[in-house]
């Protein structure tokens, strides 16, 4: 059944990527567009006696009433002298404040700032904070647990993720000339956009010449070189060191999960994709993908024991290349700490034989089951051909991948691929959205 779904997968794509070159001009991707927020300011502050707090009352609505200890203050004040206004790294040395420190005055200035004096061995200090920024670092204070607004000031304004199905991807296809990406940072930003939202983004036009999906990756960030190399081919070899390596179907997975932390973007370009026949059948060698965060959260939300299970248990992913032993453990569900799915860890073939207690073994099984027909559900499917010229990025923590078997005596395939830390394509992100 499965097979035959790809087999009409396979039709469907086809006439779309038809369609798409016959129509290069039309752009099926819309860039999101961020509302603008109303500032927020400061209505009042009051010392908060004992409690070594100041208690800041802002002027959102309804309006926020938040408590902040003064040796948080301290340790958080942005003026030059306790923060490298080029690095942004903290000068202040945090073990060496007073535990027990309190402000000569507080008040709010006229832009609505807080204004906080304090008094040193001897010497004042003055403390200048933005109400937006004390409001982003208050929900911890607030909800009374751990909450982290971001990782980094700019991800808070990133656009949301867009989590897909087939008709979702195909309606707003995340798509764009190489021309555009390699000759403007708008193309670039926007390019990285897509991948930031969909987990995948695609590149057309690239010139079928290897190595070039190193000037590609040169564009944004650096190839992050592995057991596998700068770069590798996959394409069908007689003694393969991996299956990737030969004609056999490949079902979703990602990459690398027996490594010490996942490559978090990879590349594919395809070179070579020739139909020696040509005689109108399905060749083979369909490549298709799909958001397993969509996936996982539909899992979460339809079978919660389920979703519970796959992200509590640790699993053994492990390999052997060239010799070499490579073993790291995983949840293949990774949460963070208000259960919101960061990362999937999903490989049937590099997976080790499951540890657990024995209670465990059969609810973990049938949940593995339930998420992996979730993601085998035909309507997940982004299937398609990759052409020559294609390159494709994806989120390797995010967006599964796989392949359909082809014959390698009459389909000649070649793609070059490469890994990339996607800190990196993510900085180089929200640097780019800034300035374009």
């Amino acid at each position: 059944m499965i097979v035959a779904g790809f087999a009409r997968l396979f039709v469907t794509g086809r006439q779309r990527i038809s369609s798409l070159k016959a129509q290069q001009s039309k752009r099926y991707y819309e860039a999101f567009r961020l509302k603008q927020k109303n500032r927020v300011s400061i209505l009042s502050v009051v010392p908060g006696g004992h409690q070594q707090s100041a208690k800041i009352i802002f002027d959102d609505s309804p309006s926020t009433t938040v408590n902040f200890k003064y040796i948080w203050l301290r340790d958080n004040c942005k003026c030059s002298q306790c923060v490298d206004k080029s690095t942004k790294q903290k000068l202040i040395d945090t073990p060496s404040i007073d535990v027990n420190i309190r402000p000569e005055r507080l008040n709010v200035n006229k832009g609505g700032q807080l204004v906080v004096e304090w008094v040193e061995k001897g010497q004042s200090h003055s403390s200048i904070y933005e109400p937006e920024w004390l409001l982003r670092y208050s929900r911890c204070f607030i909800e009374d647990n751990f909450a982290s607004p971001v990782d980094e000031e700019h991800a808070s304004e990133r656009p949301p993720l867009t989590l897909w199905d087939r008709t979702t991807i195909w309606k707003n296809l995340p798509e764009i000339s190489y021309e555009e990406v390699m000759e403007s940072d708008k193309g670039l930003a926007l390019w990285l956009e897509m991948f930031h939202r969909f987990g995948t983004a695609l590149l057309r036009g690239v010139p079928t010449t290897k190595g070039k999906i190193i000037e590609v990756v040169k564009r944004f960030a650096y190839v992050k070189e592995t057991s596998y190399g700068v770069t590798f081919d996959v394409v069908a070899e007689p003694d393969p060191e991996h299956l990737a390596y030969t004609g056999t179907h490949l079902h979703h997975h990602t990459d690398m999960n027996y490594r010490e932390k996942s490559p978090g973007m990879q590349l594919l370009h395809c070179l070579k994709s020739t139909d020696i026949k040509g005689d109108g059948s399905d060749p083979g060698g369909l490549s298709f993908l799909v958001d397993g965060f969509r996936a996982a959260n539909w899992l979460k939300e339809n079978e919660p024991a389920a979703f519970h299970i796959l992200s509590a248990t640790p699993v053994r992913f492990q390999i052997s290349v060239n010799g070499m032993k490579f073993s790291q453990t995983w949840p293949i569900i990774c949460t963070d700490n208000e259960g919101k799915v960061t990362e999937i860890h999903y490989n049937n073939r590099t997976m080790g034989p499951l540890q657990a207690p024995t209670h465990l073994i059969t609810p973990f099984y049938h949940s593995y089951h339930l998420l992996t027909e979730k993601i085998r559900t035909e309507s997940m499917q982004f299937a398609f051909h990759l052409a020559p010229g294609d390159l494709l990025a994806f989120n390797n923590r995010r967006v599964l991948h796989g392949r359909t078997s082809f014959d390698d005596t009459r389909v000649s395939r070649h793609l070059e691929g490469c890994y990339v830390d996607i800190d990196e394509t993510m900085a180089i992100y929200d640097f780019l959205r800034n300035k374009v």
